[in-house]
């Protein structure tokens, strides 16, 4: 639905109920949107919708993670621990990056420890988004934040899952609303 270019305008302009939005490059869009969420919107000056998804979504990503005791955001991909949320979390962009970094940084430094007793949890920043060193230390972790933890992984994914689509927003502009013959009549 992109309209022909005008001389000095951008090419990727939408209409959506009557209102010209002018997308500029929405592949730079959704690279932002994907980064910080938000960004990608501010950029095409959509700037209420920007501020809209950058505080609902980092809002709650950062909710999920204060419930979850800053535990519930990391990435592993072992047998035994699974983390299928990751991905979901991982969308938010940036907020998530440290995730990423931390289980490189495991992977290299050495395999996972055998399925000693955890030490007493003390959070430290080396440790901020790192996975847990056994099984132990996961089963701790659920057990202190009983109920928290599980709500903060959910809260946290689905701030990943609402940024994907506002990044599909920032990408192809809003999808227009449906209008019937009735009211096609009127306008």
């Amino acid at each position: 639905m992109s309209s022909p270019a005008k001389p000095g305008k951008s090419e990727y302009i939408v209409e959506a109920d009557g209102c010209q939005i002018d997308l500029k490059n929405p592949y730079l869009a959704a690279l932002l949107a994907f980064l910080v969420p938000g960004a990608g919107h501010f950029y095409q000056g959509r700037t209420n919708k920007a501020y809209l998804y950058a505080a609902c979504i980092l809002g709650l990503f950062f909710l999920g993670l204060f419930l979850g005791q800053g535990r519930v955001v990391y990435a592993s991909w072992t047998p035994e621990d699974y983390r299928i949320q990751f991905p979901a979390q991982v969308c938010v962009g940036l907020p998530a990056f440290p995730a990423v970094v931390q289980a490189l940084v495991k992977e290299e430094s050495s395999p996972r420890a055998s399925n000693a007793p955890a030490a007493p949890s003390e959070w430290k920043w080396s440790e901020f988004m790192a996975p847990p060193q056994n099984l132990n230390t996961l089963s701790q972790w659920h057990y202190e934040g009983s109920a928290g933890f599980e709500l903060g992984t959910l809260f946290t994914a689905v701030a990943g899952l609402l940024n994907l689509l506002a990044i599909f927003d920032a990408f192809a502009g809003p999808m227009p609303l449906p209008h019937s013959p009735e009211r096609r009549k009127t306008a």
